[in-house]
């Protein structure tokens, strides 16, 4: 039996797609949401159409309430796809359109779900092969006769043929796969449960918890061997034992402690991503690039001290929970347990002080950060507007405010290392008056030392833990922003699953009513009563004095912001209806110089970025037929790279008007129905500008172009 003939019973038709992706939601344990998914349009499967599955895919799981995330792979790293799958959903191209649902990788094997929502294994080979045999069709009869030409032996020959092919095929791209996950949006429980925190926060427990069981065991068993004299090789064989015990433990504990670590730093690193990437416009031009900068520095705050806090705080239960039975089986229970107490409430005492002047702090190098970032932005105006001998003023006073506030800090943490090393004296003391005063037995005078030198540890934890915890909490106030945006994003756009076509000539493109809008911080309107149709094909022009409005408006055209009141419909329909990736299939946007940026990256990358990523041929030859339509042309024959240049802040440097144009062709290049350019000629001459306007006359289907008098 061939392997596809051996993959058939364990695949989905594709037809099927609405009940495969709920049920692989559900058996891999995901909790999806009730919403009802409607049947995969037949347009789809007949021919097959990879952009719209995956619009359908990316729909179906935000109804859901879950992520599905498409992972284009080559032909050179499918197997790095396949051991990092699961859930997954990976579609096989052959004789018939198939999806394979797999659940879990274990070992060399993939675990899939069957049609009858039986959980299978088969090999990741199997699957591997399935998955390249529709390109490997075309070459591999012919490398097979070359190699029998060449007489390579039989040993040898299969391992020369996936060189050959992988040689041959390796940049070609496969049919998507696309994993499904707990969206980063979601309850942080929820997303934590996804990664499967709690199971290893229980595991964690249960190892700290053994491995201090047979610490207190080898003890209290040292005590006997020295203070009651017993002196059996057996005695001494079981207190190596319980030595011996104790190194698989503590690196099982440590096994189980990194994979929370990576499993939380994961979770967390997702949330920040979409949060960054989520921010409100206004509350980015608001803060600034220092302030930016600042927090998201104090996002990696959340996951060192975040983490070191947690699991030290997590150790310091389970040595408390210890604690305080063995200090009551000592010779003096009720003072060793009260001074225990006792200490511990002026450790807490101190931490929260220790947090108070960590939030100090951490707002001075928040404020210092900015500043220092808002100067090198700003250092040429310095340059030109300021003295020399006056750039270090207020360098000097926010540099020397950090300071004061880092020598507090430090006190703090000078004090934490010397209180619990304290204790032992300040623990050790009942018991020394307890043996004078003779009334404390060898066994329990064992019990008890031991039962300090645990408490040691135990609040050794609790300020490590307690302190590092609360620090996060502070660098996790300072992000916020960030957070909020992430658990408020777009992710349940019901209208992703509606194909874009465009919209008939004589049916309205733009539809707004009574349209307002003003900043959250204030109530007066910037935009009221604004009405608007825009029709397929037209080319408008908006005029107007500066700070009238008319930036703000083509923001709420192309769904920078959101108006505040009134109506307004995007071929018909509204944002909540069609989300944010809805919307931008109908209306791409240049928007003003200053907040318009050419990234790090390829010339190519910044012209394609509104399409999918890895760009095809076709998608590189439409962009550089747009750049020469406007005029881009000497540039790229300049550049020695070509639409392969690295350009931005760290490549080859874009003049003003050149950038421009750079953001003119990737709004063209969106292929959406409407443009919205927003003073996107101001700064061409005009033979650039007739380029241009020839440009976009041939290639935007409808255009709203802003521009001053």
């Amino acid at each position: 039996m061939n392997t596809q003939a051996a993959l058939d019973p364990i695949t989905w038709p594709i037809g099927q797609l609405d009940e495969a992706i709920h049920a692989l939601a559900r058996h891999a344990g995901l909790r999806p949401g009730a919403g009802e998914l409607p049947p995969a349009p037949h347009t789809l499967l007949d021919p097959p159409d990879p952009a719209g599955l995956e619009r359908w895919i990316l729909g179906a799981a935000a109804r859901l309430e879950l992520e599905a995330e498409a992972v284009d792979t080559t032909y050179a790293d499918v197997d790095q796809v396949l051991r990092g799958a699961g859930p997954a959903i990976l579609w096989l191209r052959g004789d018939g359109e198939r999806l394979l649902l797999v659940l879990r990788r274990r070992g060399g094997r993939l675990v899939a779900l069957a049609p009858d929502l039986r959980a299978r294994e088969l090999p990741i080979d199997h699957v591997r092969t399935a998955m390249l045999a529709p390109l490997e069709a075309r070459v591999r009869p012919a490398i097979e006769a070359m190699l029998a030409s060449a007489r390579i032996p039989a040993a040898r020959r299969a391992r020369v043929l996936r060189e050959l092919l992988l040689q041959r095929l390796g940049p070609r791209r496969l049919p998507p796969c696309w994993i499904l996950r707990t969206p980063p949006g979601a309850p942080f429980t929820t997303l934590l449960r996804g990664e499967g925190v709690p199971r290893r926060v229980l595991a964690l427990i249960a190892c700290q918890a053994a491995e201090l069981a047979v610490f207190v065991l080898s003890w209290s068993l040292l005590g006997k061997l020295t203070l009651q004299g017993q002196q059996g090789a057996g005695w001494w064989y079981a207190w190596v034992l319980l030595l011996v015990t104790l190194v698989p433990l503590r690196m099982l504990a440590v096994a189980v402690q990194s994979e929370l670590s990576r499993s939380l730093g994961a979770a967390l690193k997702r949330r920040l991503l979409v949060g960054a990437t989520a921010m409100s416009p206004d509350i980015t031009r608001r803060e600034g690039a220092g302030l930016l900068l600042a927090r998201v520095l104090e996002t990696g705050a959340i996951e060192a001290l975040g983490l070191r806090g947690g699991l030290a705080s997590l150790l310091a239960v389970v040595e408390f929970a210890l604690v305080l039975p063995v200090l009551s089986a000592g010779p003096t229970p009720a003072l060793h347990v009260a001074l225990f107490v006792l200490w511990a409430l002026i450790l807490v005492a101190l931490v929260i002080r220790h947090t108070r002047r960590t939030r100090d702090w951490s707002d001075r190098r928040l404020d210092l950060t900015h500043h220092l970032v808002e100067a090198m932005v700003g250092h040429r105006t310095r340059l030109a507007q300021e003295t020399p001998d006056r750039w270090h003023l207020a360098d000097d006073r926010r540099l020397g405010e950090l300071l004061a506030s880092q020598r507090r800090l430090d006190a703090s943490d000078a004090l934490f290392s010397v209180l619990p090393r304290c204790w032992i004296l300040l623990g050790l003391a009942p018991l020394l008056l307890a043996y004078v005063a003779g009334q404390a037995s060898p066994v329990g005078l064992a019990i008890g030392v031991g039962g300090t030198l645990l408490a040691g540890r135990a609040l050794t934890s609790l300020t490590t833990g307690a302190s590092a915890l609360l620090a996060a909490f502070v660098a996790y106030d300072r992000a916020a922003p960030m957070l909020r945006a992430a658990a408020a994003a777009d992710r349940a756009p019901p209208g992703a699953l509606l194909p874009a076509p465009p919209v008939p000539a004589g049916e309205d493109l733009v539809l707004a009513r009574g349209l307002v809008f003003s900043h959250p911080k204030n109530p007066r309107p910037i935009l009221r009563g604004i009405d608007l149709t825009i029709q397929p094909g037209e080319r408008l022009l908006l005029e107007g004095s500066s700070g009238g409005g008319k930036s703000t408006l083509g923001a709420l055209l192309s769904g920078l912001r959101e108006p505040t009141g009134g109506l307004l419909l995007m071929g018909g329909l509204d944002r909540p209806t069609l989300g944010l990736a809805g919307w931008r299939r109908r209306v791409a946007a240049a928007p003003q110089f200053q907040e318009n940026h050419v990234f790090s990256a390829t010339f190519g990358f910044n012209l394609l970025m509104g399409r999918a990523w890895p760009a095809g041929s076709a998608d590189f030859d439409e962009a550089e037929a747009v750049c020469r339509e406007l005029g881009l042309g000497d540039l790229l024959e300049r550049m020695p790279g070509g639409l392969n240049q690295m350009v931005g802040e760290t490549g080859w440097q874009l003049s003003h008007g050149e950038r421009c144009r750079v953001f003119l062709a990737r709004a063209l290049l969106q292929r959406v129905d409407l443009v919205v350019l927003d003073e996107s000629f101001a700064a061409l001459d005009p033979a650039n500008l007739q380029r241009a306007l020839r440009c976009v006359h041939a290639r935007a289907r409808t255009v709203l172009a802003i521009a001053h008098p």
